[in-house]
């Protein structure tokens, strides 16, 4: 028995030319099978497989299409970054000063403060059309602050109701003020105690390679690190300009 039979598809969005008109396989007046959580059958309504059963969806003739997949987003933090957005509008250069603003209010916010305000920004890309999130730390840049933000992101990663949640363990997104003397002892602070606080809850391992952040050396040592402990790499690099990422 099928689970989930979607009907009155006005324009369904496959993906795939193959399937349908255009690059995105787009078929009209269409119908679409899932079973066990999958896509089983997609087509013409006039081809739904007989005797197909199951909760049956009225798409109303509105358009079925994959869910968006968002890979970059840091929604466990506290306070904003106003200051940092008027200052880019006035041409000022991006300096990652609005980064450390951030950090400094996520580090005085309780986990249920951190907790809820992800919380909302997950049901709230699930309603826009997002299906997927990754989820990376880096706005804590202690090992307890950057393991309670992984800790908060994985709650979220256990409600159904929610995206589909990964994590990324970022704590190589910029040197914190307490360290700004002596990087390298940051790095290894990222690479030894926090790595290992962190990973259990992490997919993935980051770092930011750039001017202002962590050079090319300091970026493989992280990752390295990261691969060592099980989590695949993941880059923030030449988002300013050409550089060694």
């Amino acid at each position: 028995m099928s689970d989930v039979v979607v009907d009155r598809i006005g324009s369904l969005v496959t993906g795939d030319p193959e399937l349908g008109e255009g690059p995105l396989g787009l078929i009209r007046d269409a119908a679409l099978v899932a079973e066990g959580g999958r896509v089983a059958w997609v087509g013409a309504r006039a081809g739904l497989p007989e005797g197909t059963a199951g909760q049956r969806l009225d798409a109303e003739g509105g358009c079925v299409m994959p869910g968006f997949v968002d890979s970059h987003t840091h929604i466990v933090f506290a306070g904003d970054r106003a200051e940092e957005f008027a200052a880019r509008m006035a041409g000022q250069a991006y300096a990652a000063g609005g980064i450390r603003t951030t950090v400094a209010a996520t580090r005085a916010a309780s986990d249920a403060r951190l907790g809820a305000n992800a919380r909302r920004l997950a049901a709230e890309a699930l309603r826009a059309g997002t299906t997927t999130l990754e989820v990376k730390s880096g706005y804590g840049l202690t090992v307890d602050d950057e393991r309670r933000s992984l800790a908060a992101a994985r709650t979220l990663a256990d409600d159904p109701s929610l995206p589909r949640i990964t994590t990324t363990f970022l704590g190589a997104h910029v040197v914190p003020p307490e360290h700004a003397d002596d990087p390298a002892a940051y790095v290894d602070l990222v690479t030894g105690p926090m790595l290992e606080a962190c990973s259990p809850l992490a997919d993935w391992c980051d770092a930011f390679c750039e001017e202002g952040a962590f050079d090319a050396d300091q970026t493989r040592a992280v990752l390295a690190a990261g691969a060592r402990a099980g989590l695949p790499a993941r880059v923030h690099a030449n988002q300013l300009g050409p550089g060694p990422g």
